[in-house]
């Protein structure tokens, strides 16, 4: 029995090493990248952009969510300001807002059972148009498994961006 058995546990030990060392070769952080054209002024997108108590209508992540709470420390949006979501006696999802500037802001998201992610929403001016690009930021363990993730991960997460992007450009049009 054991004579079966150990060239089995060699074969796994040595594709196992194989598969770690193989992982270490794609990149430990994964980017994805979305964009809109939105047909109005920068001022106009930048002032829905602030308005935190609107973003449930247009952001795929808080559509339907339940006990949205907004944190803004005064009427403008701040850095350190915040939406939560979920439900209490679970772990919490969070938006924290880390830089707010004239072309975008950059904030952390943090969904209940995951890693953080960067993110940030970046706007610039095109003749008469504004070219709205959201991005996330994911770091990536050593582990095979998230590597592989990690290939997937802009088309898992990608539909969802551009949805919010149209969303927000429809609602604006409005």
């Amino acid at each position: 029995m054991r004579r079966k058995l150990k060239p089995l546990f060699i074969v796994f030990f040595l594709l196992s090493l194989v598969m770690v060392f193989l992982s270490l070769l794609f990149p430990s952080e994964v980017v994805t990248s979305k964009w809109v054209m939105i047909g109005a002024q920068k001022k106009d997108v930048m002032t829905k952009l602030n308005d935190l108590d609107d973003w449930s209508s247009w952001n795929d992540i808080l559509i339907q969510q339940e006990n949205i709470k907004v944190y803004k420390k005064d009427s403008i949006l701040n850095k350190g300001d915040s939406i939560i979501w979920g439900e209490p006696q679970q772990a919490l999802n969070l938006i924290r807002f880390n830089s707010i500037h004239t072309d975008g802001l950059e904030m952390d998201i943090q969904l209940a059972g995951d890693r953080p992610v960067h993110s940030g929403i970046n706007l610039s001016v095109q003749k008469d148009s504004v070219l709205m690009s959201w991005y996330i930021i994911e770091k990536l363990r050593w582990y095979p498994w998230e590597k592989i993730y990690g290939m997937m991960a802009a088309d898992m997460k990608g539909p969802a961006l551009q949805h919010s992007l149209t969303m927000f450009k429809e609602q604006l049009d409005n």
